[in-house]
C-alpha cells in the first residue's frame, strides 16, 4: 500500500454552501443503516461553522425495487428532521421520475438512485427520518430513522468523508458533479464506499477546527482498521497548521494488496500533545470475483465492446449519454467509477437494442454514427471553453434525434457541412445566422441562432412542448428567419 501525500488549503475559510435550514435546539455520531428488505440506505456527515451550526450533508441510497408494483414509475422522497421530543423541525419532500429503462434495468439487480441533501442544526439531539415510495403506491415505500447530534461546540474536526474522489473545485465555480461540496473541494461521496480492486484508491476529506489560536500545528496519523480492529496498515503523522477559521484536509490511499472484505479508516488528530480526536469510517474492499459479477461480465457483444475501451474513450466517446437519459440518472452516472459506467453502458446500449438477435447492437451503431456526425458539425467554442459537441444546442438535439427532415440554413454556405433536406434561400441575407429544423414523426420545430456571429449557436424557439422557448425570440432574428418559418412551417411570431 502507499498514501498519496494529503492536501491541506492552509488560511483559506471552510465556508458551507447556502443552508436549506437551520434549526434551533439542543447533542450524535453519523450513522449508516442498511437493511436486508431493501431499505434505504443512508449517511450523515457533519462539518462545524463559526456560528456554532453543524451542517448536515446527507447522502441516501433509494432502493428502486419498490417500483416494481408501480405504474407511474415515479418516486417521492421526504426528509423529516424531529427534535428529542419528537417534535417535526423541518419537512422537505420532491418526486424523482425513472425512465422505463432505467427501471427494468435496476430492478433485475436491486440496484438504487442516490439522492442528496443538507440542512444545519443547533447544538442538540435530533433524528432524521428518510422515506421513498411510488406515488401511486404509497404502501410499498421504504423509510428509515437515523440519529443526528449537532456539535455543543467547536470540535477538533468534522466527521470523516470517505469518496472514490476528492479533487480542488475550479475557480468559478466549475469542476464536475459532485455529490459534496465542503471547502473548496468536491466530493464523490456515497452512502456505502466501496474501493474496486481495479482501482484501488480511498480518498478521504476532513475539516479541521482550530481550538486555541496559540497552539501549535495539529498532526494527523491515518490508519486501517480490520472488523477486529486490528491496525492493518498506518501512515507516517502528517503536520497541518490550522487557522482560526479551520482548514480542508484531503488525501488519499492506495489500498492495493488489501484482502477483500470490510474495513475501518481512521484519522488520529493530536493537538497540544495529545489526542484529541479520532474520526472513523467504514469502507468495503471488493474481490476481483465480485468485481467481475458486479460489472455484468457475461461475455455479451455489449460488455466486450465497452471492456476494450480505455477510460479516456470511455469519457471521450460515451459522454453524451448524459442527454439520452433522464437527470436523476445523469446525476447517478457521472459519479459512477470507470468499471461501473461501462456495466452500466452495456445494459443500457442492451436494452435498446431494436434486433437483440442480430450480431452487433444497431442502437449502439447509431449513437456512434451521430456522435461522429455532430463532432464534424458542431463542436463549439464559447470564449475560452470549448464545449463537448453534445453539449452544444444543436449537437444535443442531433445525438437524441438524428438528422431532421427539414432543415433550412441560412448562414455561409462553406459552414453548412452536408445537411439534408435544406429548404428556404440556404443564403446568408446579412441577418444573424440561424438553423430551422424539423422531425416529421413529430412535426416539432427547432430555431438555432448565432446571435454573436462567433459560433455559438443557442436554441431560442421550439414547438417542442419539453422544451423552453426564450420569450423574446423573434426580435433576435431577421425578417428572412421568420418568413422561413411562416412559409414553410405555418408559425406566425405572436
Amino acid at each position: 500500500m502507499s498514501v498519496t501525500r494529503p492536501r491541506v488549503m492552509s488560511g483559506r475559510a471552510v465556508l458551507p454552501l447556502l443552508l436549506t435550514l437551520v434549526l434551533w435546539g439542543g447533542g450524535v455520531a453519523t450513522a449508516v443503516q442498511a437493511d436486508a428488505d431493501a431499505s434505504i440506505e443512508a449517511r450523515l456527515l457533519r462539518t462545524w461553522t463559526a456560528e456554532n451550526v453543524t451542517i448536515v450533508d446527507g447522502l441516501a441510497n433509494v432502493p428502486l425495487g419498490m417500483l416494481a408494483g408501480s405504474v407511474e414509475g415515479t418516486y417521492r422522497f421526504e426528509l423529516t428532521v424531529f427534535d428529542a421530543s419528537e417534535s417535526p423541525l423541518f419537512r422537505d419532500s420532491w418526486e424523482r421520475e425513472v425512465s422505463d429503462q432505467a427501471a427494468a434495468y435496476v430492478a433485475a439487480d436491486g440496484s438504487y438512485l442516490g439522492e442528496y441533501f443538507r440542512f444545519g442544526v443547533r447544538p442538540g439531539e435530533y433524528e432524521v427520518e428518510l422515506a421513498a415510495y411510488p406515488i401511486d403506491a404509497p404502501d410499498l415505500g421504504t423509510r428509515v430513522r437515523l440519529p443526528l447530534v449537532g456539535f455543543a461546540d467547536r470540535p477538533p474536526a468534522s466527521d470523516l468523508f470517505l469518496a472514490g474522489m476528492v479533487e480542488p473545485i475550479a475557480e468559478g465555480g466549475g469542476g464536475g458533479n459532485w455529490s459534496i461540496t465542503h471547502g473548496g473541494f468536491g466530493i464523490g461521496a456515497a452512502p456505502r464506499t466501496v474501493v474496486m480492486p481495479d482501482d484501488p484508491s480511498l480518498y478521504y476529506y476532513l475539516e479541521l477546527y482550530s481550538s486555541d489560536a496559540e497552539s501549535g500545528p495539529a498532526r494527523i496519523t491515518a490508519e486501517v482498521l480490520d472488523t477486529g480492529g486490528r491496525s492493518v496498515y498506518q501512515t507516517p503523522p502528517t503536520s497541518v497548521d490550522v487557522p482560526d477559521q479551520g482548514v480542508p484536509f484531503t488525501g488519499s490511499l492506495s489500498l492495493e494488496g488489501l484482502p477483500p472484505g470490510e474495513y475501518e479508516l481512521a484519522l488520529s488528530v493530536e493537538m497540544d500533545g495529545a489526542t484529541s480526536s479520532r474520526r472513523t469510517a467504514e469502507f468495503w474492499m471488493l474481490d476481483r470475483q465480485t468485481t467481475a459479477v458486479a460489472t455484468g461480465s457475461d461475455a455479451s457483444y455489449e460488455t466486450e465492446y465497452f471492456q476494450s475501451l480505455s477510460d479516456q474513450e470511455l469519457e471521450a466517446t460515451f459522454g453524451g449519454v448524459a442527454v439520452l437519459v433522464t437527470e436523476s440518472e445523469r446525476q447517478v452516472y457521472e459519479l459512477l467509477p470507470p468499471d461501473a459506467k461501462r456495466r452500466y453502458l452495456a445494459e443500457f446500449f442492451r436494452a435498446l437494442d431494436a434486433e437483440p438477435a442480430q450480431p452487433g447492437n444497431t442502437f449502439l451503431e447509431e449513437y456512434l454514427e451521430r456522435l461522429g456526425i455532430i463532432r464534424a458539425r458542431y463542436d463549439q467554442t464559447v470564449g475560452t471553453e470549448e464545449r463537448a459537441p453534445w453539449m452544444t444546442d444543436r449537437g444535443k438535439l442531433y445525438l437524441r434525434l438524428g438528422e431532421p427532415q427539414d432543415r433550412i440554413v441560412n448562414y455561409s454556405p462553406s459552414d453548412v457541412g452536408s445537411p439534408a433536406g435544406v429548404l428556404g434561400s440556404g443564403g446568408f441575407g446579412g441577418e444573424a445566422p440561424y438553423e430551422i429544423w424539423q422531425y416529421h414523426n413529430t412535426g416539432f420545430v427547432y430555431l438555432f441562432i448565432a446571435d454573436n456571429r462567433f459560433g455559438a449557436w443557442r436554441l431560442i424557439y421550439t414547438t417542442d412542448t419539453q422544451m423552453t422557448s426564450l420569450a423574446d425570440w423573434a426580435s433576435r432574428v431577421g425578417p428572412e428567419a421568420l418568413r422561413d418559418l411562416r412559409t414553410n412551417f405555418g408559425i406566425q411570431p405572436r
